[in-house]
């Protein structure tokens, strides 16, 4: 099935309240409007637990700090909480976060009663990082980048912005520090110059800013 499809849209997240509501919604969703209300992804009843780019900091990505590790190690994480970067790319369901394709959410909150492929046409860099993100230029298309480049340092900070903001699941708690979205500055620093607040280590390595979004599940392939 191709999910970019003008035509089919995403199937609508498991309903609270009855199926006479979820058919209504479904329908609305057939037909390409949105519904306001669908711009997260369903929440589970647990929170995840995920560490803060403090929590993890420089002595666990150097194998140093026992009880920083063993906070890590204690952290419930069970790699269901995010898309993945095919999940994006190929605008493909995964259950375990929601019924309904990611794209739609992006469409609901940037660009009510156009397809997925117009969202997918439209999305720029730059509306996910407003400041920059490093050694990517503000005007790439999201949507080719991830296509063209799945691996690349550029996806990999689309795809966890993307989860932050809308994968639900309490996802974008994990780089808040200080009320400050870490995430932000990660990619208008850049890797060997950012690092998390209050920090005094070294600036972290393009490979310490990925374990530390691989290791915590805001970006896997």
């Amino acid at each position: 099935m191709d999910h970019r499809s003008e035509t089919q849209q995403p199937s609508e997240p498991t309903p609270q309240v009855g199926a006479v509501v979820s058919q209504r919604r479904r329908r609305f969703i057939q037909a390409g409007v949105v519904p306001v209300g669908l711009t997260l992804a369903s929440r589970p009843v647990m929170a995840w637990h995920c560490n803060t780019t403090s929590a993890w900091g420089s002595a666990v990505l150097r194998n140093g700090g026992a009880s920083v590790q063993a906070r890590a190690e204690a952290a419930v994480l069970n790699n269901t909480e995010c898309w993945t970067i095919s999940n994006w790319a190929s605008n493909s369901i995964r259950s375990q976060v929601s019924s309904t394709a990611p794209w739609a959410y992006v469409v609901a909150r940037w660009y009510s009663g156009k397809s997925v492929t117009h969202a997918q046409n439209k999305l720029t860099v730059d509306k996910l990082y407003p400041g920059t993100l490093k050694n990517v230029a503000s005007n790439t298309n999201v949507y080719q980048l991830l296509k063209t480049d799945p691996g690349g340092w550029g996806s990999m900070m689309l795809v966890a912005r993307l989860n932050t903001l809308f994968a639900g699941h309490r996802v974008a708690e994990c780089v808040l520090s200080n009320g400050q979205d870490m995430l932000l500055t990660m990619a208008s620093q850049g890797p060997n110059a950012f690092r998390p607040s209050n920090s005094t280590g070294s600036p972290w390595t393009e490979a310490e800013i990925r374990r530390y979004l691989s290791e915590n599940y805001l970006v896997r392939a």
